[in-house]
């Protein structure tokens, strides 16, 4: 008996036409997966200025209190902003998170 549709079948857990569609939504799964950091734009020179911004201030810009852990882009990079020092803010990581993909 198929675990899905329930019909009488004699070999495995599933009929073939619930394995055919289970497979196809594990391809279309598979295919709305995010890109890697690097392909996001988060490349060497994101990684060189945040260091630079952490090391200068270490509290976040935004809500002040909190230590600083993240480096925020203040014109995001999916809005046609850059990873130059001058696009980038000490932030903690819940404001950082929080802000998503808005400009301010």
């Amino acid at each position: 008996m198929c675990s899905r549709c329930k019909r009488l079948y004699l070999l495995g857990s599933r009929c073939e036409p619930c394995s055919l569609a289970r497979a196809k939504r594990r391809e279309q799964k598979r295919k709305h997966t995010r890109p890697s950091r690097w392909a996001r734009g988060y490349n060497t020179q994101y990684l060189k200025a945040r260091s630079a911004i952490l090391a200068d201030n270490p509290l976040c810009s935004i809500c002040n209190p909190q230590p600083a852990s993240t480096a925020d882009h203040i014109v995001p990079l999916s809005r046609g902003g850059t990873n130059d020092i001058e696009n980038l803010r000490p932030a903690c990581g819940p404001c950082n998170f929080s802000r998503g993909n808005r400009t301010p």
